[in-house]
């Protein structure tokens, strides 16, 4: 991929390898001086393989996720790639005709390919030029009675076409065998037709079929052979014979010299030049001096500055537009720029918008007559496209792996955690004789570097290897036979994989091995609970002198650099005690990482235990700047920070008044994980009720607040423990049988709260994703309740091509007894603008346009409406019939912000937002069709139908609006021929079986007829299989959830070896303390669970109220089903994961155990 995450791949892998590397030699260097070290580090590993290759399994999580998301983004770029570039062959650009035409396939004269080679024959870039015929027709194999309703068609001037083509069997055929009755076919259009060499095929046009024979079958691919799709390839003069277009082409193709990809580096420039050469510069020379003129250069560049933080590419055209302007320089860059159609209408209606009308009317006028011919940069686009998609696809699987990924790292700390106290009697010792703490950190450091290269190679392959699985499945879901999924993994992304996978586990290792390192010598050495170092703090004027160091930190590692001292004031001179020019180097280098962190680091120390001050002003500064800004995010964090700001303060004043500590934490931990968690929680629309309306947080704002929210349930729960015990106890007192082994296994992980925390919270992060995608399946199920609201009520829907119109009405042609009602629809595109309101400027919409059947009988709801109109969704229908200035728009016209899609960048009111009342006041628009310069005409929108509607359960993709068949005449000023028609059948016959029925009825009009309610089936087993699939990636996480029970576990048996003796001594049998150790890990478990489960249903439920707002009657349904298996299969497997340690613990022997040191 060119671009992962916005940022180019290969500046990316750049870094990562340097940072790779700099990882690489710090560890080597550090273990080539001090190799006692590294021996102690990592002389474990062998030692204990059960439990390293359970870290192991654990620390690769991050490498499977990062290489699953970037290898099904790679092979789906790689696959979109292939149809593009197979699909147009040799050609990579497209000249097409001026499109003036409303509909069917624009013709142009042949005498404009004789002007384009004259104009190209003297630039180096461009190979050769191909004249062709591009359309679709009806086809049929009459033999065997089958037929292809939509075949794709093209007429080639062979006598252009310099590179040969192959059969099926690999021979190279001649264009000399196609003759005026002959035709060449591909594999595509054989399977589909059962059609071999020699066989006659069957060809319909406006004037009957027409037999022709099959001269060669040939491969799939290129301008003759086509791509996945059927295609006939004719000779040109035969094809224009047949279509009765005698001298006229529908495209010239470009191919640019170079093959391959190498061409494609040609394509930018290439179209430059088309566009010069084909744009009339007298008319654009004079729109540039109407453009300059007044101050239009600078209103363009104030539209441009609006448009900065939503569409990045049309903000960069017009900034530079503005300022050509503004140099008054006029060159190939601008025609370039006039010449884009939706560039152009763009600032139409910037000058109508700036009070610039006379201007914007005489530009108007002459674009006319600006464009010759128009380029299509086909092969380029095509590319592109597939980057988007891919790209797409990689965020979205980094997203739902996100979550993972976090527990990955919580694994990785938790495991750290455990060393160091299975380890502190032993580092207490190497303490004592010797060893400083940043000798301990590096200790760690080595074991933990071994562990995340381990984790990091299986981990790379295990997701390679999964995203191939993935995009196979993924393939299966997609259903077509015309786009098939090619693996592919590039070189970039396993660099990145591996690099990324193994940087998030050493950077989480090193900040493991710092806290691990913090072990008092005396404590460990009698190996006391309190493991770590509570230092006094430093006395102030240190504190401030610290804090000047890090505040003029490249002043202080240059002085460092050059005095040769060691940092005084630092936490890294770990990396090379012996060697601290070279720390301080290496620090210098990392100098954007380093200065930050050690920054924060020494404010945080200058505040000490009133750091609540600091995250109070910080908080209420991004407060502040959100609240001018309009910016949501920065409200959020402000807020959030600023609760809990005030529960620390709350805790601080609570510590000089109260000297239980443990009540202490109570009352600091139930108001800071529980306020925090509130106001984490709050919607939107909460905040915008005080500030306006409020930018849309990004794409990456849901999985930081599931973990915000995640750690502040978990901080909540863990500082409620005595409660949480006193209920269990109550519980309990009821089992008797059970009441001794309970209490003794809950009680060893309420006394250690933070290892018990951290396994919490990798469960409810995991639980919590899988518990939205389950209650959201739920929601998303209205479409099968009530498939009439996607459908309208319709059994059939079917098109035909606008060139092979029905003759006379539909109904003569069938036996209308069998239908309860038939009427058909027209579409064309237009230009749309509000009278009065924000978006006053022209944006492309489409205007439907149905015959008045439709109005009384479709069962499209609407969203909105104007009871002025009708107090039903049939009035306002009906309304259009009545008044024919009434129109009713789609629900794409309402802003979505959505993060994932595209920039909006067609019609969109300003008269309703998301979450709106029903009940809406009508509103005036113009409207009129696109490339004219005939004034637009009025019309009113009465109502807004719901994203439910239009076919398919999907929404209904751009701005629609819909009218009576007249009016559409009317905005066209011509007749549209009806390309569209519904039917709603009589009686229980089967609409996919009346749909075959009806493409043969009308094959000579290319008729495609499909049963609405079998598509919807079809798409919904889709989405579901989809979010099944995204669930089951989200749910990888559980594998790590399980791994850290086992980990627990084990540690447990060790750690309680001669409490287990005791236990034994005083009467449990080897069953009980087997029971206890399993009993303890469900728990732990079960804890996680209901954290997850909590949060799932909170946030379904926040997203619920959203959707509700624009979907009538959607309904909230816990699906109990799906979540009693989840909780039963974690349950489960936490149990699986601790029998083996269970069994250990239960064959103690009393004896043995007790006088074990």
């Amino acid at each position: 991929m060119e671009k992962i995450f916005g940022i180019p791949a290969n500046n990316l892998a750049i870094v990562m390898a340097i940072l790779l590397i700099v990882i690489f030699v710090v560890v080597i260097f550090g273990a080539v001086r001090r190799k006692i070290l590294f021996k102690l580090g990592t002389r474990n590993i062998p030692r204990r393989k059960g439990q390293s290759l359970l870290i192991v399994i654990g620390l690769m999580l991050s490498s499977i996720i990062i290489a699953t998301s970037l290898g099904i983004g790679d092979t789906i770029r790689y696959s979109i790639r292939f149809v593009v570039v197979d699909s147009l062959g040799i050609v990579d650009e497209v000249i097409e005709g001026p499109g003036k035409q409303l509909f069917g396939e624009e013709y142009f004269d042949y005498s404009e390919f004789t002007y384009v080679q004259n104009i190209t024959k003297d630039n180096t870039n461009i190979d050769q030029l191909i004249p062709y015929i591009q359309t679709t027709l009806p086809s049929s194999n009459e033999q065997k009675d089958i037929a292809e309703s939509n075949m794709n068609i093209r007429g080639i001037d062979f006598n252009y076409i310099d590179q040969p083509f192959e059969n099926l069997d690999g021979k190279e055929v001649s264009k000399d065998l196609l003759g005026p009755n002959s035709v060449f076919i591909n594999y595509d259009a054989g399977k589909v037709l059962k059609l071999t060499k020699g066989d006659t095929l069957q060809i319909y046009t406006n004037k009957g079929p027409n037999n022709f024979i099959v001269e060669e079958v040939l491969k799939s691919g290129g301008l003759t052979g086509g791509s996945s799709y059927p295609y006939v390839t004719f000779e040109l003069s035969t094809l224009q014979k047949l279509l009765d277009k005698e001298n006229k082409i529908t495209s010239i193709g470009v191919s640019n010299i170079g093959d391959g990809d190498e061409s494609l580096e040609y394509s930018d420039d290439v179209t430059k030049f088309l566009r010069e050469q084909l744009t009339n510069n007298d008319v654009a020379s004079e729109i540039f001096d109407l453009l300059k003129s007044d101050d239009i250069p600078k209103f363009i560049n104030k539209e441009a500055e609006e448009l900065k933080d939503t569409d990045k590419e049309t903000y960069e055209r017009l900034t530079e537009l503005s300022k050509k302007l503004s140099d008054n320089t006029y060159d190939d860059e601008f025609l370039t720029t006039i010449s884009d159609y939706p560039t152009r209408l763009l600032l139409l209606g910037i000058l109508e918008k700036s009070g610039f009308q006379k201007e914007a009317v005489k530009i108007l006028v002459l674009s006319q007559d600006l464009t010759r011919l128009r380029i299509n940069n086909a092969k380029s686009d095509g590319v592109k496209l597939a980057e988007r998609i891919s790209n797409g696809v990689t965020t979205i699987f980094s997203i739902f792996g996100s979550f993972s990924i976090m527990v990955g790292m919580l694994l990785i700390f938790l495991v750290f955690v455990l060393l160091a106290a299975a380890r502190s009697t032993e580092l207490g010792m190497a303490r004592a004789v010797g060893l400083k703490r940043r000798d301990l950190i590096q200790l760690f450091t080595y074991e933990g570097t071994v562990y995340s290269f381990l984790a990091a190679i299986v981990g790379t392959l295990l997701g390679v290897g999964l995203s191939f699985g993935l995009v196979y499945i993924l393939q299966d879901l997609i259903g077509t036979d015309n786009f098939d999924i090619l693996p592919y993994y590039s070189p970039l992304s396993l660099l990145i994989a591996f690099a990324s996978g193994l940087i998030l586990t050493f950077i989480t290792v090193v900040f493991s091995a710092y806290r691990a390192s913090n072990l008092n010598i005396v404590v460990a050495i009698r190996g006391l609970k309190d493991e770590f170092v509570k230092k006094d703090p430093d006395p102030l004027n240190i504190k401030l002198v610290q804090f000047w160091w890090n505040g003029n930190y490249l002043i202080k590692q240059i002085y460092l650099i050059f005095s040769g001292e060691a940092p005084r004031f630092g936490r890294f001179s770990f990396l090379f005690p012996r060697a601290p020019r070279f720390s301080s180097f290496l620090l210098l280098l990392i100098f954007p990482l380093s200065w930050p962190f050690s920054l924060i680091r020494s404010l945080i120390i200058l505040f000490g235990k009133h750091s609540y001050v600091l995250l109070g002003v910080i908080s209420l500064l991004l407060l502040l700047f959100g609240i001018l800004s309009d910016t949501y995010v920065n409200i959020w964090f402000g807020s959030t920070g600023g609760v809990l700001a005030v529960a620390l303060f709350i805790r601080f004043i609570a510590s000089k008044y109260i000297n239980d500590p443990e009540t202490v934490n109570q009352i600091g931990g139930t108001l800071e994980g529980g306020l925090v968690l509130l106001f984490n929680s709050l919607p939107l629309s909460f905040f915008e009720r005080f500030t306006g309306e409020l930018s849309q947080p990004g794409i990456w704002a849901w999985p930081i607040g599931g973990a915000i929210s995640t750690v502040a349930a978990v901080w909540l729960l863990m500082s409620n423990t005595r409660f949480l015990i006193f209920i269990l106890n109550l519980i309990l007192s009821r089992f008797s049988g059970l009441q001794a082994v309970t209490k003794t296994a809950i009680s060893y992980p309420m006394a250690s709260k933070f290892r018990t925390g951290l396994t919490v919270a990798m469960f409810g992060l995991i639980i919590f994703t899988l518990m939205i995608f389950s209650v959201l399946n739920g929601i998303g199920n209205i479409a099968s309740e009530q498939p009439e609201r996607v459908t309208g009520g319709y059994d059939i829907k079917a098109s035909i091509s606008p060139e092979l119109p029905i003759q006379g009405q539909i109904e003569d042609s069938l036996d209308m007894n069998e239908f309860t009602s038939v009427f058909g629809s027209s579409s064309l595109d237009v230009e749309i603008r509000e009278l009065e309101g924000e978006n006053t400027s022209f944006k492309t919409s489409r205007l439907i346009s149905y015959e008045e059947d439709f109005m009384n009988t479709t069962k499209w709801r609407m969203a909105h409406f104007d009871p002025k109109y009708g107090s039903t969704d049939v009035e306002i229908w009906q309304s259009l019939v009545s008044n024919p200035n009434l129109v009713v728009a789609n629900a794409s016209i309402i802003p979505s912000d959505d993060p994932f899609g595209p920039p909006e960048r067609g019609f969109k009111t300003s008269f309703i937002e998301p979450g709106d009342q029903k009940e809406m006041t009508a509103f005036d628009v113009k409207i009129r069709k696109r490339k004219t310069s005939e004034d637009a005409e009025n019309f009113t929108v009465i109502g807004i139908v719901e994203r439910l509607a239009g076919e398919t359960g999907f929404g209904s993709g751009g701005a629609k609006f819909y009218t009576t068949y007249s009016t559409g005449n009317s905005i066209a000023k011509e007749d549209i021929p009806l390309d569209t028609y519904y039917f709603l059948l009589s009686g229980n016959q089967n609409a996919g079986d009346y749909a075959q029925k009806l493409e043969k009825t009308f094959l000579a009009n290319g008729m495609n007829a499909y049963s609405l309610l079998d598509r919807l089936e079809a798409e919904q087993a889709t989405s579901n299989a989809f979010n099944k699939l995204f669930q089951g990636f989200s749910g990888l996480g559980l594998v790590v959830g399980v791994a850290a029970i086992g980990v627990l576990s084990v540690r447990a048996v060790v750690e309680r070896r001669q409490s287990i003796g005791v236990l034994r001594a005083i009467g449990f049998r080897s069953s009980m303390i087997r029971t206890q150790f399993l009993i303890e890990s469900s728990f732990i478990t079960l804890l996680g669970i209901v954290v997850g489960i909590f949060l799932g249903i909170l946030q379904s439920w926040l997203i619920y109220n959203e959707i509700s707002k624009e979907l009538e009657g959607a309904k909230f349904v816990i699906p109990f089903g799906e979540v009693g298996i989840l909780i039963g299969i974690t349950i489960i497997a936490s149990i699986l994961a601790s029998i083996i340690p269970a069994n250990e613990a239960s064959k103690t022997y009393p004896a043995e155990a007790i006088r074990y040191e």
